[in-house]
């Protein structure tokens, strides 16, 4: 496997990853940004408010048929926690162009449809469409509640929990309930445009995608309106 990193732009990292081992490519975007009390639940709602639709895909149908356009490519998306950080991960899985019989540029099709929609969301009035935000929030609050659902996993999340207590790593990555109740669409939209403007962003691409990869990312319209960044902030935990 080769590998190959380059920057896009400053906290823009784009890492290939250079293979011919799968008939498949798959594209991610990680978003890293600190954890913290006040952001936790905020960053655990806004990956299933993106995926729900954008600009250009306004609903999870749209964006349904447009992967299977893509010959059935596979979109995914969650929020996990590292060390002292929090990161927010978008995937999408296609065809590699070489097993399709035209030349389809199916790459740069899953690279487009992963960038809208994690940057160029749908916004409707100045904030992210309400509809979506009520019926997110319920299901993010399902997934909160039931933590206690699975005793083997509970127990090491308390522990966790107790060990780091009043430290960021104690925190837990899907969020609380109770800051659950107070975020509203305006509110999470704005938080977004903050997000985005501080994390640190890297685009993986891996599978046989030597060519110009770099290219197709630095001229992607909606990544340079992403350009300049004002500042990144990642802990480390020794």
């Amino acid at each position: 496997m080769k590998e190959n990193k380059s920057e896009i732009a400053k906290g823009i990292t784009l890492h290939e990853l250079n293979t011919n081992k799968f008939k498949t490519n798959l594209c991610a975007i990680f978003l890293t940004t600190p954890l913290d009390r006040k952001n936790v639940t905020l960053n655990a709602l806004l990956p299933i408010i993106l995926r729900r639709g954008n600009k250009n895909l306004q609903t999870q149908g749209e964006i349904g048929k447009k992967l299977e356009e893509m010959y059935g490519a596979d979109f995914d998306c969650g929020v996990e926690k590292s060390g002292d950080n929090q990161i927010l991960k978008f995937y999408l899985e296609s065809v590699n162009d070489e097993f399709l019989e035209n030349k389809e540029e199916n790459l740069k099709k899953s690279l487009e449809v992963l960038i809208d929609i994690v940057f160029n969301p749908l916004i409707v009035d100045g904030k992210f469409k309400e509809e979506y935000v009520i019926g997110e929030k319920e299901n993010l609050r399902q997934i909160i509640q039931s933590k206690i659902d699975n005793k083997s996993r509970y127990a090491y999340e308390r522990c966790i929990e107790e060990m780091y207590k009043d430290e960021p790593y104690g925190l837990y990555r899907f969020g609380y309930e109770e800051d659950l109740d107070k975020i509203t669409s305006d509110e999470l939209y704005e938080y977004y445009k903050k997000l985005i403007n501080e994390c640190k962003i890297d685009i993986f691409v891996s599978g046989k995608v030597e060519g110009e990869l770099f290219k197709i990312i630095n001229e992607n319209e909606i990544i340079k309106k992403i350009k300049p960044r004002e500042a990144i902030f990642i802990k480390r935990r020794m």
